[in-house]
């Protein structure tokens, strides 16, 4: 029986709440979550999540005090824990936005994991709600007060442990987090175009998760902006010129938006089938529109959407200060843009998104500078011939995948490339790479 009572403590590192600063956000422990401790897997990598629903939708108003409720789902969980905060969008690292409300078995902490005190967190004002005890429940509520006025975008962020039995570094952990938009004020809302939400690569109606997607529409924004310079701490944006994408519920990480379209990343999800998506801005929010969401969604980049013959690619040079030159034809890129054919025996790289799942997992939230191999073997023929493939992954960017071939002996002219993965998923677009030997 004291086995028995005891067990939460003993699988559980921090029983009664962890420290302040555990969760995704900006100014917190960067991608971490929770996993110092719970190091065993790497967040979102063992089926389960964690999810918060909002009583409002993806709107907060000022001043008002909402119910969220929130939901760890982990099927071989024994006790679960969290930590959640609120940030303002406008600095997210260190403006709190409105205040929470411990709960039964739930507390508040500041900053240097001290209790709040009456006065609230003193400084920035940051603070984290989190389990007081180990919670028996996977479905529970916080409350949390919005800010009194309109401070643009609120930023959510949680993390959860769902606690299995076994020291407490195999505790699995989950993180997420959502956009809350004010009242829109007068003005135009954003419409996407009916069909408008395909893939990034082959403009197909079909997204893997964490691979790169493009909403076209209308209204979306009046300016353009790119995520180069909108990256804090390692968290890619989720708003871009006052431009927020909810999928599934969940902000997409955005690369690039103008008025007519909108490049992002699909967060992490292990939904499949329909799902929606809604853009807002200040001027209010879209009608929602169905994407469909697969485990794999294989399709290569080209050099040029409009004009979509040959695929994103790059010949390796060996020992050579140049490593690479640009595969396409001659003058296919400009005259200022050197490229040329590939020959058979050349090492090529192709890009493209949704090749599946990698090991390890790559959270579309973060920057990512290492190479993270698919799962399951890719297979790739050249002009109908089968390819040897050393490399296939993400590289270098979250959603951004790269496939290292051999040209085999095919003959001159371009030749149609193919994809699969190992579940039998092909590419469908009609993408070549110029051979000449």
């Amino acid at each position: 029986m004291a086995a028995v009572l005891t067990a939460p403590v003993v699988m559980w590192a921090f029983a009664s709440g962890p420290p302040s600063g555990y969760t995704a956000a900006p100014g917190d422990h960067p991608g971490v979550a929770c996993t110092n401790c719970h190091k065993a897997f790497a967040p979102n990598s063992q089926g389960g999540s964690v999810t918060v629903a909002f009583p409002n939708g993806l709107n907060y108003i000022p001043g008002q005090t909402e119910t969220l409720s929130v939901t760890i789902t982990d099927p071989a969980a024994v006790a679960y824990g969290f930590e959640m905060t609120a940030r303002a969008e406008s600095n997210p690292a260190v403006q709190q936005a409105g205040s929470f409300i411990a709960g039964q078995n739930q507390k508040i902490i500041c900053a240097g994991s001290t209790p709040i005190p009456a006065t609230g967190c003193a400084n920035d004002g940051i603070q984290w709600i989190e389990q007081s005890q180990p919670l028996e429940t996977s479905t529970f509520t916080v409350q949390w007060t919005a800010p009194s006025s309109n401070i643009g975008n609120v930023h959510f962020y949680i993390a959860a442990n769902a606690a299995i039995d076994g020291p407490p570094s195999n505790g699995h952990i989950y993180a997420a987090d959502y956009v809350l938009v004010p009242p829109p004020v007068a003005g135009t809302a954003p419409v996407i175009n009916s069909g408008g939400v395909l893939n990034a690569a082959s403009y197909a109606s079909v997204v893997q998760s964490g691979s790169f997607v493009t909403i076209f529409g209308t209204n979306f924004t009046t300016s353009s902006a790119t995520w180069d310079d909108a990256v804090v701490d390692g968290v890619l944006p989720t708003t871009l010129a006052g431009v927020t994408v909810a999928i599934n519920g969940k902000p997409a990480p955005l690369s690039f938006v103008n008025g007519t379209q909108i490049n992002a990343l699909v967060p992490a999800d292990s939904s499949v089938g329909p799902v929606n998506v809604v853009v807002s801005s200040a001027y209010g929010s879209s009608a929602t529109v169905e994407m469909q969401l697969a485990k794999e969604a294989p399709a290569f980049f080209t050099f040029y959407p409009d004009d979509d013959r040959y695929i994103a690619a790059e010949i390796e040079i060996a020992g050579s200060p140049v490593s690479y030159e640009y595969l396409a034809p001659p003058d296919y890129l400009g005259e200022s843009i050197a490229s040329r054919a590939a020959k058979p025996g050349d090492t090529i790289i192709l890009f493209g998104t949704g090749f599946g799942p990698t090991n390890p997992a790559v959270d579309p939230e973060y920057t990512f500078s290492g190479t993270a191999g698919t799962a399951n073997p890719i297979t790739v023929t050249i002009g109908g011939q089968t390819a040897s493939v050393s490399f296939a992954g993400i590289s270098g960017a979250p959603g951004l995948y790269q496939l290292s071939v051999v040209v085999p002996q095919v003959a001159n002219g371009d030749q149609l490339v193919v994809a699969t993965t190992a579940d039998g998923v092909a590419t469908t677009q009609k993408a070549y790479v110029a051979v000449q030997q």
